[in-house]
């Protein structure tokens, strides 16, 4: 049975100003098997969104992925959830991977990784050993905390216990990034050594010198899309004149123009000759072109204006972006308006106005408020929860529904307050925030009030809450592919929550500690008297009609209230 991946129409979209945004589109490839394909592309181009599709660390919104006759997703009683013997058969090392350290030591690590797959004590020593001697580590680091080693070791170790699992198919970001000269062969041989086993491996990398050699094959991203898709041998020929493409291939590619003979491609699918054959075969030439004129160059590689559509692309501000359309002064006095009236409402069609009014601004906010669905939903069974309870009476047993509505009422408005609240953090920018806060409340400086550090206090809280979220998240996706767990992706099993919080704490004091040095070398704490500010915040027609309507939701709301 083939075990080859098979990607249709896969769609992944994530959250965006003003909506979703596709970031896989409509993508269509097949991975073989006892192949290496590459994976290249510019920046954001989707090669690490792909990896983590086809690992199943991220939720299709069309199309299917599967690998020979299994489907990737299964049918849950709820949500889909990851066929485990697909996530089994699939080892993937995502960037960074080496901050996943969360066990005393090395062989703790290897322990952890191998759980899913029950060895017995002697095949698991077996393979961390072969593991070990495949990466080029000592098997006397296995004592050793894993955080005592170096960068270079720690990316040689991520890479050991993905090779101690045994998977049928490798899925590496950036595999070569923070390995030295022996690190990246030892690498080499190992990707070899798993596709002379008959295991498949997919590469996203911009490191196409110490890879290209070894591919198979290579599929080009761009937007989230397949651009072009071909043998390794195939790409090299079509773009060694680019001046992106490898040394390698331009210098053959010059050699060539100038006369000399190229020695054939070397052993099994290697794109370019090995140095010493080169170098053999030049001072061959040389010698029997002696006497004779080397032509130079008949063309030199030149990046034309237009080659490159990256260079095409205009990288102009989209003043329609919700994070700097409004400004936060406006943004702040419209929530007030709106919570405040939100909040007094103590009947049921104001409430019901009120869920009106909610929805109505949450509703091209979507993509803002969808990060915190979660918590919404959370909430509203915390509020039916302690309704419930407080409608119970002990003595006599019974049920008051007069105090339950009571309590549901009072929770609701303040659920429609919180939700307004939310979609705020991806209205404004930190910096904006911070420029808002200093123009207002500037004037109290002379006074002697330290309105700059509580603006910075501000811009801090405001930057560092999606940042915690996001670096949860990325800890999360670890932890999910290291311990192969069929939850739906973003769900992480209690029993995975400490090999993800570790990490993650150590994440945040590493954090903190650069932010310190950070604001200390931009002068935080030694303040000019007079500062240059590249951003000044005005207040706009836009702005003005913002909280011009949020006062009349406002309005209508209180009168709604005392009418009632």
């Amino acid at each position: 049975m083939s075990n080859d991946w098979l990607l249709q129409q896969v769609t992944v979209v994530a959250p965006a100003d003003g909506g979703n945004k596709e970031i896989i589109r409509q993508l269509n490839a097949r991975f073989k098997q006892g192949r290496i394909t590459l994976l290249v592309g510019g920046n954001g181009a989707g090669k690490s969104t792909l990896l983590e599709t086809i690992a199943g660390l991220r939720s299709l919104e069309e199309g299917t992925i599967s690998k020979g006759e299994l489907l990737l997703w299964q049918k849950g009683r709820r949500k889909k959830r990851i066929n485990r013997s697909v996530s089994l058969a699939t080892g993937i090392a995502l960037q960074h991977s080496e901050s996943q350290w969360f066990a005393a030591t090395v062989k703790a690590e290897f322990q952890y990784s191998l759980k899913p797959y029950k060895p017995t004590e002697e095949e698991r020593d077996i393979r961390i050993a072969a593991a070990m001697q495949a990466v080029g580590l000592s098997e006397r680091l296995l004592a050793a905390d894993p955080w005592t080693l170096s960068g270079g070791q720690q990316r040689r170790l991520s890479l050991a216990c993905l090779l101690a699992c045994r998977p049928e198919w490798l899925l590496l970001d950036e595999p070569t990034s923070g390995l030295d000269g022996e690190g990246t062969r030892k690498l080499m041989e190992a990707l070899k050594a798993h596709r002379d086993d008959g295991g498949g491996a997919i590469i996203a990398t911009h490191d196409l010198d110490a890879l290209l050699p070894l591919a198979d094959d290579v599929i080009v991203l761009e937007n989230g899309a397949i651009r072009e898709m071909s043998t390794a041998a195939e790409w090299a020929a079509k773009h060694a004149k680019e001046p992106s493409s490898p040394q390698a291939l331009q210098l053959l590619t010059l050699l060539g123009e100038a006369g000399f003979h190229l020695p054939e491609e070397g052993e099994g699918n290697r794109i370019w000759p090995t140095p010493a054959d080169l170098a053999a075969s030049i001072a061959e030439q040389a010698v029997q072109m002696k006497h004779a004129e080397i032509q130079p160059a008949l063309v030199t590689p030149v990046r034309k204006d237009g080659d490159d559509k990256a260079l095409k692309r205009k990288l102009e501000a989209d003043s329609t972006a919700w994070n700097t359309r409004f400004d936060p002064r406006a943004i702040i006095i419209s929530y007030l308006l709106l919570a405040t009236a939100i909040l007094v409402q103590g009947s049921w069609i104001g409430i019901a106005a009120a869920a009106v009014v909610t929805m109505a601004v949450l509703l091209p906010l979507r993509a803002q408020t969808r990060p915190w669905s979660g918590v919404i939903r959370g909430y509203s069974i915390m509020i039916a929860v302690i309704s419930l309870v407080s409608g119970f009476e002990w003595n006599p047993l019974g049920f008051n529904q007069a105090n339950a509505l009571t309590t549901l009422q009072r929770f609701s408005v303040l659920m429609f307050a919180m939700m307004l609240g939310l979609p705020m953090l991806g209205l404004v920018t930190p910096l904006r925030v911070q420029r808002a806060f200093e123009q207002t409340f500037g004037w109290l400086g002379r006074m002697k009030v330290p309105v700059r550090s509580f603006a910075l206090i501000v811009t801090l809280i405001f930057r560092f809450i999606p940042l915690l979220s996001a670096e949860w998240q990325r800890f999360a996706a670890i932890a999910h592919a290291r311990g192969k767990a069929s939850s739906p992706a973003g769900k992480l099993p209690a029993s995975m929550l400490l090999s993800a919080l570790v990490p993650y704490i150590r994440s945040l004091l590493r954090i903190a500690d650069q932010l310190a040095d950070a604001l200390e070398a931009r002068g935080i704490g030694h303040p000019l008297n007079k500062p240059t500010r590249g951003l000044t915040l005005r207040f706009r027609a836009e702005d003005t009609l913002l909280v011009l309507g949020a006062g009349a939701a406002s309005a209508l709301l209180y009168m709604l209230d005392r009418v009632l």
